[in-house]
């Protein structure tokens, strides 16, 4: 059995997801805070990327899936912004180290408790990792 180490899927997902956002002309992807965590200054429109487990699928692949909520100004902001980090990140795949991007819930409105309108979506990314066998 090889000796494998998986990516650390949320940097790879936090550092893609910044970079695709701050290339994109629509105005409400300016100035989008993406993180693994919500800042105790809120900002107007953020990303949180959540790693929430995932199987090996063999002895080098994984099955990462990923939470991601969407904050926005508004319903309409919110929505467009979660719009676009759902296309970004389905067309993400990179073959090194994700290979596919697969949706497993859309956009959907979720309550928050600061009233701010957020989105949540889940994905799931098959991953390869790295032969670290000497």
């Amino acid at each position: 059995m090889p000796f494998v180490e998986f990516p650390d899927v949320e940097l790879w997902a936090t550092t893609y997801l910044r970079a695709a956002l701050a290339a994109r002309p629509e105005p409400y992807a300016a100035g989008v805070k993406v993180g693994v965590a919500v800042p105790a200054t809120r900002s107007d429109r953020m990303v949180q990327v959540r790693r929430d487990g995932g199987p090996h699928l063999d002895a080098t692949r994984e099955a990462a899936r990923l939470g991601v909520n969407v904050w926005g100004k508004t319903e309409q902001e919110v929505t467009d912004l979660a719009r676009l980090v759902r296309a970004l990140l389905g067309g993400g795949a990179d073959g090194a180290p994700v290979c596919r991007v697969h949706e497993l819930s859309g956009p959907s409105p979720v309550a928050d408790e600061s009233g701010q309108p957020r989105r949540f979506m889940t994905f799931e990314l098959v991953v390869r990792g790295v032969d670290l066998t000497p």
